[in-house]
């Protein structure tokens, strides 16, 4: 376990060969995981856009894609770059996902 946190990663519906959604899409729950704050920023554009960075750390054995996004807290948070799976000697040993929110 690499911490106290439970992420839901949430997959999209996939397309059919004539690039239409197709019904369905999963959330699924992933305990074990540890969520680290990198980053708050407030932007001042054409209105307040608060944005959000983060490092998600999840155990090897998660099924987590790039085009995934990751819920906590009650936030929808997209996938920046791909999921980054880390070895040790002994083998896989967890992933470090980088993540934003932009709100307003």
């Amino acid at each position: 376990m690499l911490g106290p946190h439970t992420v839901t990663v949430i997959r999209p519906a996939g397309r059919d060969p004539w690039g239409d959604t197709t019904a369905g899409g999963s959330e699924t729950p992933v305990p074990g995981c540890f969520w680290q704050p990198v980053s708050s920023s407030e932007l001042q554009v054409a209105a307040d856009t608060v944005e959000v960075v983060a490092r998600l750390f999840m155990p090897p054995t998660a099924d987590v894609e790039a085009t995934d996004r990751i819920g906590f807290e009650g936030r929808t948070y997209a996938i920046e770059g791909r999921p980054a799976l880390h070895h040790t000697p002994a083998g896989p040993h967890h992933y470090e996902i980088d993540l934003r929110d932009v709100e307003g």
